[in-house]
């Protein structure tokens, strides 16, 4: 058995369409009107496969097929289908339509599974719909960390809130309805394109993960004296010298902490931004990734980065301000989530078996499986990233053969753990 490259083909070139934004990227936006074509396109293709198929309060769609053991915990497999503003046409696409195919072919096949599969397509993955740490909405609701609170504050780019734009594409979500019970999932498993050049490179087919990388994020705000550029030296409260001098010192003690963490300070804005006056505002954005878990465990990088700062405003004579970005019941940084060991050696004789090239690779990207890798046995197989590995841009590309290559691996994966 092996997936058809032309209907992975056809279904992502259709999910393209569905977009507000033609002709510049893919934009479909969760609980859109594009979101709803695109359900109901996916919801119709289930249907050729007389899968039983039902819907949460938050949007999440499921297909399932039953197994020949009764109340057996479920494999799932499936990813997201909404997308970035001016995004690309794979991201998370690819590995919904990777996972309906795989369900097609063991349709077709009459494939006997003992455990039951569940089909899963989530519509509110992207973050940057509702702003930083509020993705992965159906994955949390599956888990329980998905609150109200989150629900009723945080608003898209139309000033909805997250509740107010839920309703409006007919949802009434009842967040308690929508949590799995533990032990009920026996594996979830997820394709995705890589987001990054490394498969591309290394001219392999499949990448296999291991772990992802805990995520933390902080906001920073230098707050000095605007003055002319002919102002003394000795009298200047600078906020990007301040600023730099922070960066420099951060660096320093990101390091110091060992290879298993990184963080820089990548975005700054600065006020007024000219030759001409000394800048009395700057704020930056910081971003930690790891995949230590004792490093969240024993380091408090709020305060870490917080000592800093006291010393930097004391010694520049400024105010300075800390602000968390983080979600919503979870820690900041998160820590690494750690894919399922003994599947990824499965997945490793799988492609040998089929003659696929591969690659171990951790990486930094975050996704449903994130979320799912403290609640179940999780795993992520990558497909490679074509164009230097861009993504979240209408240039992000993934060929449809490596696409195929990647579902024939999740085929095999899927048929082998969903036999007792």
């Amino acid at each position: 058995m092996q997936t058809q490259t032309s209907r992975i083909q056809q279904d992502l070139e259709t999910l393209a369409t569905y977009t507000s934004t033609p002709g510049q990227g893919v934009t479909r936006s969760s609980y859109s009107k594009e979101d709803t074509m695109a359900k109901e396109y996916l919801i119709g293709e289930m249907e050729k496969l007389h899968l039983h198929i039902y819907q949460d309060s938050v949007g999440t769609i499921f297909g399932r097929r039953e197994g020949t053991i009764p109340d057996a915990p479920v494999v799932m497999f499936g990813s997201h289908y909404d997308s970035v503003v001016h995004g690309g046409a794979f991201d998370g696409a690819a590995g919904t339509v990777a996972a309906l195919e795989v369900m097609r072919v063991l349709t077709e096949e009459h494939f006997c599974n003992d455990y039951p599969l569940e089909l899963i397509l989530m519509n509110a993955e992207e973050g940057a719909t509702f702003g930083p740490c509020t993705g992965v909405t159906n994955s949390r609701a599956m888990v329980g960390t998905l609150t109200m609170e989150e629900l009723r504050t945080v608003k898209n780019r139309f000033g909805q809130t997250k509740l107010e734009a839920m309703k409006e594409y007919g949802l009434n979500p009842d967040l308690a309805s929508c949590v799995r019970k533990p032990g009920s999932i026996k594996n979830f498993v997820e394709l995705h394109v890589e987001q990054g050049p490394v498969l591309d490179q290394a001219q392999v087919d499949v990448g296999l993960i291991r772990y992802l990388a805990g995520i933390g994020r902080y906001t920073l705000r230098f707050h000095g004296q605007t003055a002319d550029s002919t102002a003394p030296m000795s009298s200047r409260k600078d906020a990007l010298v301040a600023a730099a001098a922070f960066i420099q010192a951060f660096d320093a003690q990101i390091k110091a902490l060992g290879e298993d963490v990184t963080g820089m300070m990548g975005k700054l804005d600065i006020t007024p931004n000219s030759n001409q006056f000394v800048p009395e505002r700057v704020e930056g954005k910081i971003e930690i990734r790891t995949f230590s878990k004792a490093i969240t465990e024993t380091t408090d990088f709020k305060q870490l980065i917080q000592t800093i700062l006291d010393e930097v405003s004391h010694k520049y004579g400024i105010a300075c301000e800390l602000e968390e970005i983080r979600r919503v019941g979870y820690s900041n940084p998160t820590g690494p989530s750690i894919m399922n060991g003994d599947n990824v050696e499965k997945l490793r004789s799988i492609c040998d078996h089929l003659g696929y090239r591969y690659l171990e690779i951790n990486n930094g990207t975050g996704h449903d499986s994130m979320i799912m890798t403290d609640f179940c046995d999780t795993n992520m197989i990558y497909v490679p990233s074509r164009n230097h590995g861009v993504s979240h841009c209408p240039e992000e590309f993934t060929d449809y053969e490596s696409i195929k290559k990647g579902a024939d691996v999740l085929l095999e994966f899927i048929k082998e753990i969903s036999k007792a």
